[in-house]
């Protein structure tokens, strides 16, 4: 089963259950488990191309990439962290 079925199964579960009142909690942690790979997947993605640009930065042909650095940056900062810091706030 994969990862997208295995939330949804959970989720259903949940949503026939909503006057359990850890209800709010375990559907969110579901969620952010599910989440959770894709972020994980973006920031990879994300510092593969931080490290292309640098690349490209250090070639010092006369181009500027600071505002690419700078956006891939401010992206990285934007993610979320692991999942039991989203549940924290």
């Amino acid at each position: 089963m994969d990862r997208l079925q295995f939330c949804m199964e959970e989720l259903r579960r949940l949503a026939k259950e909503t006057e359990d009142p850890d209800c709010v909690i375990l559907a969110e942690r579901a969620i952010n488990d599910y989440l959770q790979n894709e972020i994980d997947a973006l920031r990879a993605a994300l510092e593969r191309i931080g490290k292309a640009i640098d690349e490209e930065a250090r070639k010092g042909q006369g181009e500027d990439w600071s505002l690419m650095v700078g956006y891939v940056q401010s992206c990285l900062e934007k993610l979320p962290g692991e999942i039991d810091e989203w549940q924290e706030d």
